[in-house]
């Protein structure tokens, strides 16, 4: 059991309408008996977080006036046979009988991934054998990568610590697991909704505290993997504080320059795009292809309308590298991994700009991520790529997830976990039930005869 979720996610969590996107109502309506109002819903050009809600084309919403519910959503409506979801009924105020959402006699139920891999069923032990074989596995990976070589871009710069910078506290949760404090208000809500002035320079400071990370695995997780688990996070704690350094530049929808000032393992020096293509560099040539989103973690800064899928709560003004500003509390939102990886943040939003100008993720009260932006400033002028001469330059052909060399890009090591054990478990649990089932099935014949 990881918490209770809501059903028909698109339709009673609708937030997801409002990252990356275009509002416009266009009227009062009737739906299901109820007071509505009748939304068009479009992506605002060059965001990269619409597509992950799954906003990609024109959609059609009807909200209730009253719950702010989605009672009709239409998607991709432009199209001949547009994907209609709809409540065709809708009763308000009725009592439900607890009874009716008890989990079935014989149930595990675990609230952490301690208890999760307590189990002692089939789907315990392979999760627990998946985990060891997984976290160990990706703890050699990550000494063998480390293996005489100096941490990445340890130090950053002229100016980089290693260390993470003092922050904000992190966010006091209630016991209904939203941020404590006052609520945000609506023309916060609504500068967020507008997302960032698009058009600025900034240098982006981003620390990962890989000790921290790790010393909230609980020792229950450590021990279920038969020592794997302990590995990944032995490994992971001798990884010392990084510092990373980049430059940005963003010149309007679609269009942004990322250059780091340190060499990244496997990823680009330098992304650039035009708004019509992309430049991939590193090595001294560039791969070139159609036009993409930039980074998440750089397009999170650069367009903080993400946050409304969250938990918010504050929005005080501060001042921040000499910048005004204003502090929110985050909680992870009801659709998970949709909103954030992490638990909780506490963000800082440009007063002027309208971008994230802070970001530090949580996990347990500590701050294990952050990213800081400075030097923030109005770009001018015309937008065009500034890469390095001399370049080799040749067309895009690796499918994304791969790296030039045909292997598989390294993955986000806990969410890798994570996603492997899950995914292991059930398969286990699903062979166990079906062999269990032949053995009952066997008794009952030998009874029979």
């Amino acid at each position: 059991m990881s918490g209770p979720e809501a059903p028909l996610p698109d339709l009673l969590c609708p937030a997801w309408l409002l990252t990356g996107s275009r509002l416009q109502v266009r009227g009062r309506v009737q739906a299901c008996g109820r007071d509505a109002w009748d939304v068009l819903v479009t992506r605002r050009p060059g965001t990269g977080r619409a597509a992950d809600g799954g906003l990609s084309g024109r959609v059609e919403a009807v909200v209730d006036a009253e719950l702010g519910i989605v009672l009709r959503l239409v998607r991709d409506a432009d199209e001949p046979e547009p994907e209609v979801t709809e409540l065709v009924s809708l009763e308000v105020g009725v009592v439900a009988d607890p009874a009716n959402f008890a989990p079935p006699a014989g149930s595990r139920l675990g609230e952490s991934l301690s208890e999760a891999f307590g189990g002692g069923g089939p789907a315990g032990r392979a999760a627990r054998m998946v985990a060891g074989v997984a976290a160990g596995g990706l703890g050699a990976w990550i000494r063998h990568s480390q293996s005489g070589r100096q941490p990445p871009a340890a130090g950053g710069g002229e100016d980089g610590q290693s260390a993470m910078p003092p922050g904000d506290p992190a966010p006091e949760i209630t016991t209904d697991g939203v941020p404590a404090g006052p609520p945000v208000t609506d023309e916060l809500l609504s500068r967020l909704h507008r997302g960032g002035a698009g058009h600025f320079t900034a240098v982006v400071h981003q620390w990962l505290d890989a000790g921290a990370m790790a010393s909230n695995i609980p020792e229950g997780t450590r021990r279920a993997g038969f020592g794997g688990l302990g590995l990944f996070a032995d490994a992971i704690s001798a990884q010392p504080a990084a510092e990373l350094v980049s430059s940005v530049r963003f010149g309007g929808p679609g269009q942004y320059q990322i250059d780091h000032a340190y060499m990244p393992r496997r990823a680009p020096k330098t992304i650039a795009c035009d708004g019509q293509r992309r430049w991939r560099v590193r090595d001294g040539s560039a791969a070139v292809g159609p036009a993409g989103p930039p980074p998440r973690d750089f397009a999170d800064l650069a367009d903080p309308s993400w946050l409304l899928q969250c938990r918010l709560s504050g929005g005080e003004p501060v001042t921040t590298g000499g910048r005004p500003g204003y502090r929110l509390s985050v909680v992870r939102g009801g659709r998970g991994w949709l909103s954030m990886m992490f638990p909780a943040a506490v963000a800082v939003i440009d007063a002027e700009f309208g971008i994230v100008q802070r970001l530090t993720f949580y996990i347990g009260g500590q701050p294990v991520r952050q990213y800081e932006l400075r030097d923030i400033k109005a770009s001018d002028g015309e937008f065009r790529a500034d890469l390095p001469p001399g370049l080799t330059v040749s067309e895009e052909s690796s499918p994304s997830g791969t790296s030039r060399n045909g292997r598989p890009t390294p993955p986000n090591l806990p969410l890798a976990i994570a996603t492997a054990v899950g995914r292991q478990a059930a398969v286990e649990a699903s062979k166990a039930a079906r062999n269990l089932l032949k053995r009952v099935q066997g008794l009952q014949q030998q009874d029979g005869e």
